[in-house]
């Protein structure tokens, strides 16, 4: 490969890991709900006992790794959205934003654009190129 096309290809790998992002993110969301589910439940059994165990110390650390990874995914996220957002051309933003951001097929955003699907991969080329990496 050359260096354009190691660099576009480099751009897509970027715009295309905010979706696994999202649904990592959506993941650990649902994690978290429910270990404070299940932790709300244990500390009320545990409410006779008095201390601290070795088990909500664990769940503390889990709580907090998992904390720590959402904020992290979900900064990622919204720099690739801020990128996607300055850029100075509309169409080119827009055919960024519903391909990798909404999730949208070629054939979807050459309907919603109103492009044919042959200027819509060759607008999202220049968008490509136009890109800040």
């Amino acid at each position: 490969m050359n260096g354009n096309t190691e660099k576009k290809e480099l751009k897509k790998s970027y715009l295309q890991s905010y979706q696994a992002l999202g649904f990592s993110i959506k993941t650990l969301e649902v994690l978290i709900t429910r270990m404070k589910e299940e932790q709300t439940q244990t500390m009320s059994v545990l409410a006779a006992q008095s201390g601290t165990s070795q088990s909500d110390v664990e769940m503390t650390d889990v709580f907090t790794r998992l904390r720590k990874q959402l904020v992290e995914k979900n900064l990622i996220c919204s720099a690739i959205v801020k990128k996607v957002e300055c850029m100075d051309c509309e169409i080119e933003k827009n055919i960024l934003l519903l391909k990798y951001i909404s999730g949208y097929t070629w054939e979807e955003i050459s309907e919603i654009t109103h492009y044919s699907l042959r200027q819509v991969y060759n607008i999202h080329n220049l968008a490509l190129k136009h890109f800040p990496m």
